[in-house]
């Protein structure tokens, strides 16, 4: 058992006091995955204290979580309350706010100041490395390997920002997890196949990564979750519309260190051959078929490929920014490119070789593309699913979970799956 680490915003006094209601210093035991228990004495001069409420807030939810504490009415109760955060999809790495709610017999209610600790599981003593824009935890492997991570990490984000006028305004944080059984055992339900999850609205990821990982697969994995993080923070506002899939899947990809001949190989050969699957088909969910997959990730790299190609690096900043103002994807080609969706399928097309005016539609059978609905409020992103060594990407209101061949690189609507043995990674906001 051991304390969960605090990270207070503001320290509070011994005991804060708001009319008759005093409110003493919390303890925090940690215990996860399993629980996290809280602590507090509390005491009213008016009357015995009634209700005692720990309300918890985690950063890229706006709801708050409220847990009614165990406390005998007497003037002078200790509370307590325990927190199972599996089931709420909380991962590692994630800083969490608490305050209580506390009403006396007498009608006298008083909420604490928030205070904020990051959740941390209290299986495996962490090593660290944090900067001001990034934080890697890690338990097994040496400061080299550590470092590797970070430095992979460090330098993706660093090229995106030169390549964007867009920039994070949440630390981004990568946990570590040395083997597939102890990231298993961090979440609530995980197939075997998931072999990492990103929460793109906490601005965590969370990978499988042995430190006998090779350096290639590294410069792959961490660059695409760091992609997934930035692009989440570059283009969510509470108004904004969802990005399709292909656009983020295909950022992601676009901005792994390695070759990406083989993909975009993959692509021109369906389009010369009659199987290209259109890309509005890659606005959700890809599906479960292994080579359907396998293609959508594909195309979307190639489709992001061709933004670049076509319109710069100033062309896919400026159509990050109109997505982040709450342009749809429709509003926010034809400002950038001159394109709406359909004329810009039918330009991707003859850039991959196919017969001006001539774009495919083949039979297919799997769900209708995605509608985007404006987002009223600002709603975390569940995690999404990547075969190892990729990681799955969590967005609202579900997880999204995919697997992938040998391999393969995959992201599934903020899903992604990634290879290491046909194993993903998965999303989440």
């Amino acid at each position: 058992m051991r304390v969960a680490r605090l990270l207070a915003f503001t320290p509070l006094a011994a005991a804060l006091l708001q009319g008759p209601i005093t409110v003493g210093q919390t303890t925090i035991t940690n215990e996860y995955p399993e629980r996290i228990a809280f602590e507090v004495r509390v005491a009213s001069a008016a009357a015995n204290v009634e209700t005692v409420d720990l309300l918890l807030t985690v950063r890229g939810d706006t709801t708050t979580r409220s847990l009614r504490a165990n406390a005998v009415p007497t003037r002078r109760p200790i509370a307590w309350v325990e927190w199972d955060p599996r089931p709420d999809g909380v991962p590692p790495g994630v800083p969490v706010t608490y305050a209580w709610k506390v009403r006396d017999a007498a009608g006298n209610v008083f909420t604490s100041p928030g205070e904020t600790f990051i959740v941390e599981d209290a299986r495996f003593a962490w090593r660290t490395l944090e900067g001001d824009d990034l934080a890697v935890w890690w338990y097994r492997g040496d400061d080299r390997f550590g470092r590797s991570i970070f430095d992979a990490a460090n330098r993706a984000l660093d090229r995106m920002r030169r390549a964007s006028t867009a920039d994070i305004d949440d630390r981004l944080h990568i946990v570590i997890y040395a083997d597939d059984e102890s990231f298993a055992g961090a979440q609530d339900y995980v197939q075997e196949w998931v072999g990492g999850r990103a929460y793109p609205s906490m601005a965590v990821t969370v990978q499988v990564v042995p430190p006998d990982a090779e350096a290639d697969w590294i410069e792959d994995v961490i660059p695409h979750e760091v992609a997934h993080l930035f692009f989440y923070q570059a283009t969510h506002t509470a108004l904004s519309y969802g990005p399709p899939s292909w656009l983020d899947e295909g950022y992601a990809s676009y901005h792994e260190f390695s070759s990406h001949h083989r993909d975009l190989r993959l692509v021109r050969d369906a389009a010369a051959s009659g199987e290209l699957i259109p890309l509005r088909l890659a606005s959700g969910s890809f599906g479960v078929d292994a080579a359907r997959v396998d293609l959508l990730y594909a195309e979307s790299l190639s489709a992001v490929t061709f933004v670049y190609e076509g319109w710069g690096e100033n062309g896919m900043a400026s159509l990050l920014e109109a997505l982040r103002q709450g342009a749809d994807l429709d509003e926010a080609l034809l400002q950038v490119t001159g394109l709406d969706f359909e004329g810009f399928q039918q330009a991707w097309w003859e850039w991959l070789g196919g017969e001006p005016g001539a774009y495919p539609t083949p039979p297919w059978e799997g769900p209708a593309p995605r509608t985007p609905m404006p987002t009223p409020t600002d709603r975390p992103v569940p995690p999404t699913t990547t075969p190892s060594p990729r990681s799955d990407v969590v967005f609202p209101p579900f997880p999204i979970c995919c697997p992938l061949p040998l391999a393969a690189v995959a992201f599934i609507g903020a899903a992604r799956v990634r290879d290491r043995g046909a194993r993903r990674s998965w999303h989440s906001p």
